[in-house]
């Protein structure tokens, strides 16, 4: 099986400072917190494999060893179980240190295979990074012996060369393959399947140097969030079906976001390249989703190139973008009653927009709010169960929960507005009573049920295009950024759209964040800036 401890102790900003000796020089340090954790306060960072901040404390690679002061003196340990106590002395660059760690990266490399070129984590392993901090020293490896590979004995082959090998590419389940070969026995995994997913799918058999990475018999590995397991596996033994093979890393730039299908706003990155995004991977928040996304927020960017409304749509013939904007302006500001539909997908901003649109109709609109998704429970590790990931803000806007009444009152407009929302997918009944509005106007990032039923659709951004904030149910206001990812260029983001229809002259989204500000007291004084990468909790603000 695997070793498992406590969780790791980590800094948090009161945590009582302390005095210790590291490398012959007096600093100060979180009291209690993991050596590898206080270590990085002062700017020095241990290499490790097994350790991870949001995973119990394994110990079993040994990578992170330090010297510290005992009852024999200094002597070596792992600094991902040292505790910090005052006036301890540590030692990261000692003979023994430098000795110890180089051991285990020879140990490490001793039978791992050369699959660098064809690895998918190639650009982001720990045993590259280690190797070029803490390894470096010339191959002891015999030639006449060559390497011994690890693996399942069913799945043990012969190569072209005669060499046998390992497991490879081994089908775990729906979402994973594994390389046995390649395997370091960190057990990050199934740590992470134990103790996070709270299901053991994963675990390791055999002994000593015949171990290898499995499942337990007759079961795959599946679980809503089993591809967490080849983020927190440091080498490419664990990869994604979804991404194997797709692109190089060091190619992939990074967009900081939220997921805004759920209302905890799980902090992610959507990884770009030549203008395509090609994955979501989990971005760390130690008070949100700390190091997990769910398999959902995972794969959201295939979405993203997909049945994208990219033009204008007007009685089923597609016109340009400018013409379908325009018309949809004429009809908003000519109709006798027109019912905006406001939606919790959408970002204060984008919402902020509907209400000065509703606003300029002086009397003509009104805003309608909420949403017919069915709300789930919380799963415990990065989903809330609530697919509204901006339902707070919306209430924080003063729009209210009544798009049931909407349907009752279908009659009375002339014109709908229908914004972030695809109504006739979710509850096409209801849906089918607004049919009676003879204009119907859709604001889209795709074709869907609702665009199929508007008299005329107008395609805008989607999430991982716009730059906005959203509300998350603990009241912790969140960035969305912009990923250079737009499937057409003349595509704009809601806010300017609506800006458009409403004659607002709005020019950045900075004019609709400030609208926002003036009917949310708790934004008060928060900046774009202020707000930073991991979000800010709202005083007075009530999840």
């Amino acid at each position: 099986m695997s070793n498992s401890y406590h969780q790791p102790v980590l800094p948090k900003p009161d945590t009582k400072r302390v005095q210790i000796n590291v490398d012959g020089v007096d600093v100060e340090v979180p009291e209690g917190t993991n050596l590898v954790e206080a270590l990085k306060t002062i700017g020095i960072d241990t290499p490790t494999f097994c350790y991870h901040p949001d995973l119990p404390v394994a110990g079993n690679c040994r990578q992170c060893m330090i010297e510290t002061d005992g009852p024999r003196g200094m002597a070596l340990a792992i600094a991902c179980y040292t505790p910090v106590r005052a006036g301890m002395k540590v030692a990261t660059q000692s003979p023994k240190v430098v000795e110890a760690r180089q051991a285990v990266m020879e140990f490490q490399l001793a039978n791992h295979p050369l699959d660098c070129p064809i690895c998918d984590k190639a650009g982001e392993c720990s045993l590259q990074d280690n190797y070029m901090s803490s390894g470096r020293q010339e191959s002891r490896m015999r030639e006449e012996i060559g390497k011994q590979y690890k693996g399942s004995p069913d799945s043990k082959h012969l190569d072209s060369k005669g060499q046998e090998r390992g497991g490879k590419h081994v089908d775990l389940g729906p979402t994973v393959v594994l390389d046995q070969e390649r395997c370091i026995l960190c057990d990050r995994c199934t740590r992470f399947m134990r103790d996070v997913a709270k299901e053991e799918q994963l675990y390791i058999a055999g002994r000593g140097d015949h171990a290898f990475l499995t499942t337990f018999p007759g079961m795959q590995l599946s679980h809503d969030y089993d591809l967490n397991v080849t983020d927190v596996c440091p080498v490419g033994a664990l990869t994604g079906k979804h991404f194997r093979f797709q692109q190089r890393v060091w190619m992939l730039a990074k967009t900081e976001s939220v997921d805004p299908f759920d209302s905890l706003g799980a902090n992610i990155t959507v990884e770009h390249h030549q203008g395509h995004a090609w994955r979501i991977l989990p971005r760390r928040n130690s008070d949100v989703n700390k190091s997990w996304i769910s398999n959902r927020t995972r794969l959201e960017y295939q979405k993203l190139s997909k049945d994208r409304l990219t033009s204008g749509q007007f009685q089923k013939t597609e016109v340009p973008l400018a013409q379908a904007v325009a018309r949809a302006g004429e009809l908003v500001r000519g109709g006798r009653k027109v019912a905006i539909v406001a939606s919790g997908n959408l970002t204060l901003e984008d919402n902020a927009a509907l209400l000065a649109l509703s606003k300029s109709l002086e009397g003509k609109g009104e805003v309608f709010g909420g949403s017919w998704a069915v709300v789930g429970n919380p799963d415990g590790i990065a989903q809330s169960g609530d697919p509204v990931g901006n339902r707070l803000g919306l209430k924080l806007l003063g729009i209210a929960d009544n798009l049931d009444e909407l349907v009752r009152r279908a009659k009375e407009f002339d014109v709908l507005l229908v914004v972030g929302h695809d109504l006739w997918a979710l509850d096409a009944i209801k849906a089918k009573s607004l049919e009676v509005i003879p204009e119907r106007i859709v604001l889209s990032a795709w074709h869907n049920a609702t665009t199929a039923k508007a008299t005329l659709s107008v395609g805008v951004r989607a999430w991982a295009e716009v730059r906005g904030t959203m509300v998350n149910c603990q009241g912790r206001i969140q960035m969305l950024n912009a990923a250079p990812i737009l499937p057409s260029p003349d595509l704009e983001p809601v806010w300017q759209v609506v800006s458009t229809l409403g004659k607002l002259a709005w020019i950045s989204e900075l004019d609709a964040y400030l609208a926002a500000q003036t009917r949310i007291p708790a934004l008060s004084g928060i900046t774009y800036r202020a707000i930073g990468p991991l979000g800010r909790l709202l005083e007075g603000v009530v999840a």
